[in-house]
């Protein structure tokens, strides 16, 4: 018997944010298949088809690639929702996450919020590739530097702690001081996960509270327990700390495309088998950044010269965005 994906329940339904405020941004809800994964194509900024996987990669570094791919792709397309870089491959314009799409090599560009508001699989988890190869294979030694926002005041972090129930961990209370919340200066991997960090982590005051520390948080509770705080989304899932417990201060990744994530897993039993740790603490997290591999951004370079990556259109795609999040073709 097939074990039900995180979503089945939903097939042939729509599913809708528990958040009240997602709720309302995206009154739709996102359509879920018959197979129990999402369709994007209402909620896509834009959507990419990929080159078939490169033999001799790992898994993780499948998911890196098309992430870079597609944001090349875009960026040469100058779309202006990506960012001119003098160095590195662009990054994912914040805010947003690339979906992969299920049984297909489609990534769909959806806000990052949506996408990450419940549990679901997508394109990796169907991919047939060797689950056992993992990690990335990186070739520079110094970490990406960070980019500071602002700095927060003492007060403010006392006053979302007594709101929290406990005082933050030492090192991610001083990054939040110093940064309120900031992403690398370009993207970035971590050798033993697929995921490429290219977002502001969640920081306090954000004009939009789907990036705010003292509302985002409280989405993930169908993945977290309490001892865990979510702290911001990468290209590939969640970054999350653990605040309680002998082992407070700790940083954990949550891939949002697991294929071993099954419906039946409650947050304790997700936390057990899916939660991968990543450091000690969240300086030694982003020690631990390195620029993407320059053989990535290579073979990312060459599937966007050749041809081998394309930019998909339809009128459908982002019918349902809020209008000031659409491309500029949907909002004249």
């Amino acid at each position: 018997m097939t074990t039900p994906l995180p979503s089945a329940r939903y097939a042939f339904q729509q599913i809708h944010a528990a958040a009240p405020a997602l709720r309302i941004r995206y009154r739709e809800g996102v359509v879920i298949g018959p197979h129990g994964f999402p369709e994007w194509d209402q909620y896509a900024r834009a959507v990419v088809e990929l080159p078939p996987p490169l033999a001799g990669l790992t898994m993780d570094e499948v998911r890196v690639l098309g992430v870079v791919v597609a944001n090349e792709l875009m960026a040469r397309a100058g779309d202006p929702l990506w960012q001119p870089v003098e160095d590195g491959p662009p990054a994912t314009p914040a805010g947003w996450t690339w979906a992969y799409q299920a049984m297909t090599r489609r990534v769909a560009l959806v806000p990052a919020e949506l996408h990450g508001s419940f549990r679901h699989l997508g394109g990796l988890s169907t991919l047939r590739v060797d689950r056992g190869r993992r990690g990335v294979a990186v070739d520079q030694r110094d970490p990406v530097p960070v980019g500071f926002a602002e700095r927060v005041a003492d007060d403010a972090l006392a006053k979302l702690e007594e709101g929290l129930g406990y005082r933050l961990p030492d090192a991610y209370r001083e990054f939040l001081a110093e940064t309120n919340g900031g992403r690398p200066r370009t993207p970035a991997v971590h050798a033993k996960h697929g995921f490429v960090a290219d977002q502001p982590m969640f920081g306090l005051a954000r004009p939009d509270r789907a990036q705010d520390l003292t509302y985002a948080p409280a989405w993930f509770s169908d993945r977290l327990t309490g001892d865990f705080l979510a702290v911001g989304y990468v290209q590939g899932g969640l970054i999350a700390l653990q605040v309680l417990g002998d082992d407070a201060g700790s940083v954990w990744y949550a891939d949002d495309d697991d294929y071993r994530d099954v419906e039946a897993l409650e947050p304790e039993a997700f936390r057990g088998r899916l939660l991968s740790r990543c450091a000690d603490d969240l300086w030694s997290f982003l020690r631990a950044l390195r620029p993407v591999p320059r053989r990535l951004v290579r073979l990312a370079a060459i599937a966007v010269d050749g041809g081998h990556a394309r930019r998909v259109e339809d009128p459908s795609f982002g019918a349902a965005l809020p209008a000031a999040r659409q491309a500029p073709a949907r909002q004249t």
